[in-house]
């Protein structure tokens, strides 16, 4: 019996441990991203949630200090909007995509670009498969689109707060899970103890 309680509570611990491990790296994966040619630009402006110009003001890569990288990881690409054509009407967003394009994430630095992004889980994202462009290369999509709208809503958004939310959802999950393997420790401890004053009666 006690054997028997050993080796379940043990299993636990080795599953918990894994747990943490996974959270803390991401396996390295390659992707091949395969993109169908872009659409028009009136089909593009309809396809999509928001499409707007603006300048990028920093890019957050949450994964920045992970040892292992994924192509696929996240990041998080702050604009100030210059002009909108569609779905949004503050003067600071954050959009999201991939970290290189092998995973269809579109690489940008920090230059303007006609931004063409679909919401998916409450986000705003973007492909390397859309229209999003250098805004100095998008002069056939501006003259279609024509002139765009002025945003009117003030917005700063602070990409530190954004990675200080993540580092501390990161931080509660290793908390959680060093505090489970404890109370299993706790619990094994607390099991032979009890085993061990039954065999002295």
């Amino acid at each position: 019996m006690k054997k028997k309680w050993i080796h379940i509570i043990t299993s636990y611990v080795m599953v918990v441990s894994l747990t943490l491990l996974f959270f803390n790296y991401s396996p390295s994966t390659s992707y091949a991203c395969s993109c169908a040619v872009p659409e028009s630009v009136q089909v593009e402006l309809e396809k999509s949630s928001t499409v707007f110009s603006g300048k990028v003001l920093g890019i957050l890569d949450k994964k920045k200090f992970n040892s292992i990288q994924s192509s696929g990881d996240e990041l998080a690409v702050l604009f100030e909007v210059d002009e909108a054509w569609k779905g949004i009407n503050q003067t600071q967003v954050i959009v999201y995509t991939s970290r290189d394009s092998a995973s269809c994430g579109f690489e940008f630095t920090s230059n303007e670009y006609l931004v063409y992004a679909n919401k998916s889980d409450g986000e705003l994202r973007v492909s390397l498969c859309s229209r999003t462009t250098l805004l100095s290369l998008a002069q056939e999509d501006l003259n279609e689109l024509g002139i765009g709208e002025k945003p009117t809503e003030e917005v700063i958004i602070d990409l530190n707060d954004t990675e200080k939310r993540s580092i501390f959802s990161t931080n509660f999950i290793i908390f959680s899970s060093a505090i489970f393997i404890l109370l299993i420790v706790a619990a094994i401890y607390i099991i032979r103890h009890v085993e061990k004053r039954n065999l002295k009666r």
